[in-house]
């Protein structure tokens, strides 16, 4: 499946600066810059319940139809800035992009079949969450999702061993762990008390 749309809409700023970005918040809205290729960069300021909505819905990997009066563009999030203590959207960057134009982007991993090498003795360890791509902006995966249903100690799943689609160019490097298994936390404490245990036994009494 592939990266879903959706439309929002925006006004163009006439102020610019830190006062005028602090009535923006205090009105509701959170100011943004729109920046492309051939374009020239916009100020513009937007509903924040909309946007904040759209990225908690779908992360910052999403295409928006981005109405601007009459202006109508495709954008991407690029950039999503968010005050540290309360976490409230401060500022987000858009980048404007043509549907004929590859992009690089991240898509975010989920791993399938660990139910299948789980268990007691052993965890699928996720070292990788997100792979870089490019592609057109309409081929954008909402995930890439990797079988690791075949994984054994020892012996991770690398990025140069997962086979993707044609539509996208994966630029991450081939050596980069995806996923490996790992001995489970209890299983490695049974065997130190094990190995305490054998200790103790083979050690002579002293009288």
């Amino acid at each position: 499946m592939f990266v879903r749309k959706s439309v929002i809409n925006a006004d163009m700023r006439n102020e610019i600066g830190s006062n005028a970005c602090h009535k923006i918040r205090n009105a509701g809205h959170v100011p943004g810059v729109v920046y492309g290729h051939n374009v020239r960069t916009r100020a513009i300021e937007l509903d924040t319940k909309e946007i904040d909505n759209i990225i908690r819905s779908y992360g910052t990997n999403v295409l928006l139809n981005l109405h601007v009066g009459t202006d109508h563009s495709t954008v991407m999030i690029k950039e999503v800035q968010r005050d540290p203590v309360t976490n409230a959207l401060k500022h987000v960057d858009f980048q404007e992009v043509s549907q004929n134009e590859r992009i690089h982007t991240t898509v975010p991993i989920k791993l399938i079949g660990k139910e299948k090498v789980e268990s007691s003795i052993g965890v699928v360890q996720q070292q990788l969450r997100e792979v870089h791509v490019e592609c057109l902006p309409n081929r954008i995966p909402e995930s890439i999702q990797i079988d690791v249903s075949l994984l054994a100690p020892g012996n991770p799943l690398k990025i140069g061993d997962v086979e993707f689609g044609e539509e996208i160019s994966v630029l991450n490097e081939p050596h980069e762990i995806v996923a490996a298994l790992t001995k489970a936390e209890r299983r490695i404490e049974e065997e130190e008390d094990e190995g305490l245990l054998e200790k103790i036994n083979e050690t002579p009494n002293i009288k």
